[in-house]
């Protein structure tokens, strides 16, 4: 026997030794020779040569060779590299006879994908493909975790581990003895490195120690899969709209770029909802297909009196009810993109019922755009599905246009081109359809029209030296309208429903030059340790006074919002339908204070002056008389974890509060979070359509961390004017490494058509790994729907 001492500094400086028989190669060309006097050792044993591959790379602190037994030992600190394997152990024996490696004491045996493989004691061929490990813990490439009596391996390909136990979560530190959060245990594991698959028998889920869960036979992909064709994890709950409901999807991975998901969700009350989504991307864009189908009754609101006992609500029979989103995307170029979305449902409440989503108005929408610089061009259509509740001038096909065409076109010149400043060109065209009823419709907003309008104007910014700021813009505006169904005034009686006479193919142009001059004089100056500034501004705007008329259509200038927005605007109208024309004057002051910490105060007041009346703005706009009303903001920063933000319109006469927002947040510290808001509509008195409104809203919601896993929230939205919630929820969230519990209360105080009023309870439970198990319940209270 030959003994060789410290050897590890050696062998990592050459890097090689192949003392553990060069795995494959003879062993007669391996033995060293025999001591002078000693008796020839036998000839080896002729066994078949190993598969090529790469020498073993071998460092160890002791080296031990017994030329008799054919036995090569490695001692302290053993690492053994070879195929991009690495075996770790205090001591690993080759027997040259057999072609075992035998490891002991601290085994480790590291995979390429990552995951490593504990035990008190392993045997393995030659190339570490078979062989069995007793005592065995596996690491996996996510850090999961799975323990067992012993692992058995073939081909480096599956390892079959008994009584086994899995989990992803960390081991308590106080007491590394209990039970992981969340465990598997099944008599026998099997892991398949070529399918990427854990398979698990007989298994049991545990948690808090507690067994919940238990399956014969279930798999689930390793953690170095990224997605995987199977069934996703059941949904079940029950809500107040369908009742209790269980569903079920499956995942088809057609391909990297592309997958699909099916499934199915029965319900007690609703009959069953089948689903589907395809999704697929390509180097410039992608496609994105969902949709539902379902059999069931539904009510609905008719404000004719026309239902059941000359009620509003009528219950529909069993219909066919469906939805469909679909989206699609493309980038041509850097300079161009197309886009569409659709979405579409059966009827109002079809997508709420079943949890789809809340939208309460579905918009789908065509575009092309194109982008050069400071310019933009773009072709778009759009249409509108209206789901919000009918009978208060929304919800009828006659308020939701479709527009087919829109094109849209601007230009900016680069600064200093004309006169030290830039001149800029817009142009647009569109064409709006309705289906019209004279009858059932408002007249004013049932008109199909056609309109181009075009810009061209030029804008400069002045500096005095004095620091007076002067801006000036001018621009001459050209509209061209043509209107179907335009009402005439005529209404005539014919013993049933009134009729009003309309006219087709109206004509209407108007041509609009604007000239505004707005200056700003700011003031600087120091106040402690804080910089202030004090900013007047006034801006005069000129323009003939323009009538709107009746051959022009109001439909994109009528939700009109004044504040400190739009105070120095040319035109306080939204859209281009309405213009504001004559003469007006708009004033206010900005005072600011600013500290070197990062707090700030700012306030804002302002007011406008127009030279006569315009009988164009609604009296609830604050516009209409010769005085605006006053309009504000305060915003105030007193540290780095508050914001408030006050947002007002005054009364001009009485200092009313018309409108207000009151918002305060918190932005830190990280372990609480909170906002509070306060909205005040007040009309002045009906507008033109006969509309006013009145409403006072408190809203409030927190999210404090508790502890490192534990959070709590809260939220809540009352109806001041009618003394009533709209709503509150309360809910609290466990989140770790490995697992997501939460919970969410939810009471619900508004009622419409076949929704009705109740409690929600909505649980989440994510285990690493398993998936998400969604479960929503919901409890409605005894009052008729639609009420």
């Amino acid at each position: 026997m030959k003994r060789i001492n410290r050897l590890s500094s050696f062998l990592s400086a050459v890097s090689v030794l192949a003392v553990l028989t060069a795995v494959g190669a003879s062993a007669q060309e391996q033995q060293p020779p025999a001591a002078p006097g000693a008796p020839e050792p036998p000839a080896p044993e002729q066994k078949p040569a190993a598969p090529a591959g790469e020498p073993p790379v071998v460092i160890a602190d002791e080296l031990i060779y017994d030329q008799t037994l054919g036995l090569v030992t490695a001692r302290g600190k053993v690492e053994i590299n070879q195929n991009n394997q690495i075996l770790r152990a205090d001591q690993v024996t080759y027997n040259q006879k057999t072609q075992i490696v035998a490891a002991s004491g601290h085994v480790a045996l590291v995979q390429p994908g990552g995951e490593v493989m504990l035990g008190d004691y392993a045997e393995l061929t030659d190339d570490m493909k078979d062989g069995f490990i007793q005592q065995v813990s596996l690491i996996l490439s996510d850090n999961s975790r799975m323990i067992g009596n012993s692992a058995v391996r073939e081909r480096g390909e599956i390892t079959t581990i008994d009584r086994a136990l899995y989990s992803p979560c960390n081991l308590c530190k106080d007491d590394p003895t209990a039970p992981p959060l969340w465990q598997i245990r099944a008599i026998r594991v099997t892991s398949d490195a070529v399918s990427k698959d854990i398979i698990f028998h007989d298994a049991f889920i545990d948690l808090f120690g507690v067994p919940l869960f238990y399956s014969p036979y279930f798999s689930m992909p390793d953690p170095s899969v990224d997605r995987r064709q199977g069934f996703l994890f059941p949904s079940f709950g029950s809500t107040s709209d369908v009742g209790p409901f269980f569903g079920l999807q499956y995942y088809f991975d057609i391909s990297p770029d592309q997958d699909a998901t099916v499934g199915a969700t029965l319900t007690r009350d609703s009959g069953t909802l089948f689903t589907g989504e395809y999704r697929k991307r390509f180097d410039k864009g992608l496609i994105t297909l969902n949709g539902s189908i379902n059999q069931s009754g539904y009510s609905k609101i008719l404000n004719d009196n026309s239902g059941p006992n000359g009620s509003n609500l009528d219950f529909r029979s069993q219909q066919l009810r469906w939805h469909f989103f679909g989206t699609a995307a493309y980038d041509f170029d850097q300079n161009w993109r197309f886009g569409v979305n659709v979405n579409r449902t059966s009827d109002r409440t079809y997508i709420d019922n079943f949890n789809i989503s809340g939208a309460d108005i579905l918009q789908s929408r065509a575009f092309a755009e194109g982008f050069y610089g400071l310019n933009y061009i773009g072709v778009e259509a759009l249409d509108w599905q209206d789901l919000r509740t009918p009978g208060t001038g929304v919800g009828s096909k006659g308020f939701s246009p479709t527009i087919l065409p829109s094109v849209t076109a601007n230009y900016v010149s680069e600064p200093n081109t004309i006169l030290g400043g830039q001149w800029f060109a817009n142009a647009s065209a569109v064409s709006l359809l309705r289906d019209f009823d004279a009858v059932t419709s408002d007249p004013n907003r049932g008109i199909d029209t056609r309109r181009l309008s075009t810009q061209a104007g030029w804008q400069r910014e002045f500096y005095s030296d004095s620091g007076i700021v002067l801006s000036a813009r001018t621009y001459l505006r050209a509209d061209v309208y043509q209107s179907d169904d335009v009402p005439d005034g005529t209404l005539v009686v014919n013993g049933g429903p009134d009729e009003v006479l309309t006219k087709n193919g109206v004509a209407a142009t108007r041509l609009f030059p604007v000239a505004t001059a707005t200056a700003r004089y700011p003031f600087v100056g120091q106040l402690g340790s804080y910089q202030q500034m004090l900013e007047p501004i006034v801006s005069l705007s000129v323009a003939p006074h323009v009538s709107n008329g009746d051959k022009i259509p109001n439909n994109d200038s009528s939700d009109i919002e004044f504040d400190e927005i739009n105070l120095f605007s040319e035109s306080r109208f939204p859209g281009l339908d309405r213009v504001e024309g004559g003469q007006h004057v708009s004033y206010g002051f900005r005072y600011g204070l600013y500290g070197v910490d990062g707090t700030s105060a700012t306030f804002f007041l302002g007011q406008s002056y127009r030279f006569e009346t315009d009988d164009d703005f609604p009296e609830s706009s604050g516009l209409r008389d010769q005085l605006s009303d006053y309009v504000g903001r305060v915003t105030v920063h007193p540290g780095p974890y508050l914001n408030l933000d006050w947002r007002f319109r005054l009364d001009k006469d009485n200092f009313y509060s018309r409108r207000q927002y009151v918002q305060a947040t918190t932005t830190g510290p990280d372990w609480l979070n909170l906002n509070v808001n306060y909205s005040l509509l007040d009309d002045k008195g009906e507008d033109d359509e006969g509309n006013s409104f009145n409403q006072q809203q408190l809203g409030a919601g927190a999210k404090a961390q508790i502890t490192d896993f534990w959070s709590l929230s809260t939220g809540m939205t009352y109806d001041i004017e009618n003394m009533r919630p709209f709503r509150y929820n309360l809910g609290a969230q466990y989140m770790d490494e490995c697992f997501t519990f939460g919970v969410n209360v939810q009471r619900q105080f508004t009622t419409a058509e076949d929704q009705k009023e109740g409690y929600s309870f909505f649980l989440t439970l994510n285990l690493k790994n398993l998936g998400e198990v969604p479960l929503k319940f919901s409890a409605d209270q005894s009052r008729t729907p639609g009420t």
